[in-house]
């Protein structure tokens, strides 16, 4: 019996190389607990022009030598702007081509995929079952004004769908944020993980960790033992 596996996508300004290097720590766990990481590529080269923060050439140059201009879809505030089509043809083919996959996982904007692909799975790969857990790092849902609501929030119109976890989800859904992340605040982290819980504390399949570091994949063992204990009881693999 082949040993269970999970698909890893990187945030932005990212690749999966350094994704891998960057969460060292849940892998190096994972690999212990007989479970198999797959890190991919976003499919958006982006361009300097495209970043929405001010960087110096020589800085840029080096993100380019890098590789480390890649993404899942080109950022933008307006969330009725965003296009993910790319994105989530891009995991789709892949989980078509290297699956079936056991669960996924996402780190901000590769969570904010892994989240939706979680959500549409069965529609996007017709013959793939639900993944069994799904790890959500800094993730967060594409939001507007609630035009029935003064001062709230709601999914934008467009991925209202998109956002709205499969009824009787069998998924585990695991929610980690930063206290002091301000790229994501945690505010946002806790929206998408209410969706999944209705607004209680936690339920039987989705569960939240907070950790007191910012915008980053912890990597201290007594943060992350109990998330790989959660991902080895989904997959089957804890002893």
């Amino acid at each position: 019996m082949s040993a269970p596996k999970l698909l890893f996508l990187h945030g932005f300004l990212q690749n999966g190389k350094v994704f891998s290097e960057k969460s060292s720590g849940i892998r190096k766990l994972l690999k212990k607990a007989n479970v198999q990481c797959d890190y991919i590529d976003g499919p958006t080269t982006l361009e300097q022009k495209d970043l929405p923060f001010e960087i110096d050439d020589e800085k840029w140059q080096a993100t380019v030598d890098a590789q480390l201009n890649k993404s899942w879809f080109y950022h933008s505030e307006i969330s009725k702007d965003l296009d993910l089509s790319q994105a989530i043809k891009t995991v789709s083919d892949h989980i078509k081509a290297e699956g079936p996959y056991d669960g996924i996982v996402g780190f901000s904007q590769g969570a904010a995929v892994a989240a939706i692909v979680t959500n549409k799975i069965t529609q996007l790969v017709p013959d793939h079952p639900p993944f069994k857990v799904s790890l959500i790092f800094s993730g967060y849902s594409f939001t507007e004004p609630d035009p029935q609501n003064t001062d709230q929030l709601r999914i934008a119109e467009k991925f209202q769908d998109s956002f709205t976890p499969l009824a009787d989800s069998p998924t585990k859904m695991l929610f980690v944020w930063g206290a002091s992340d301000v790229a994501v605040p945690a505010t946002r982290s806790k929206y998408l993980y209410n969706i999944y819980t209705n607004g209680a504390e936690s339920t039987d399949l989705a569960k939240c960790f907070e950790h007191p570091g910012g915008h980053m994949v912890p990597n201290k063992k007594d943060i992350i033992r109990p998330i790989v204990e959660e991902i080895s009881s989904a997959v089957g693999t804890q002893n």
